[in-house]
C-alpha cells in the first residue's frame, strides 16, 4: 500500500485535490509501521532471555 500511494504522489498526472490526503495516509501508514515493528522488537527482546548462571546454594 505504501508503495502503491508513493507511485501515485509520484505521478504527474495524479490530481493536486488528492496530494494532501494521499500524503497524511503515506504518514500514517509510516507511523504504522513503525508500531509494529517497535512491537516486534520488544516482543523479541522480552521473550530472549540468556542462562543464568549456576548456583549450587540454590537448590
Amino acid at each position: 500500500m505504501r508503495m502503491r500511494i508513493a507511485r501515485t504522489l509520484d505521478d504527474p498526472n495524479c490530481p493536486p485535490r488528492d496530494l494532501a490526503a494521499l500524503s497524511r495516509r503515506q504518514i500514517e501508514i509510516a507511523k504504522e509501521i513503525e508500531a509494529l515493528v517497535r512491537q516486534q522488537r520488544e516482543a523479541e527482546g522480552a521473550t530472549v532471555a540468556g542462562d543464568e548462571a549456576w548456583s549450587e546454594e540454590a537448590i
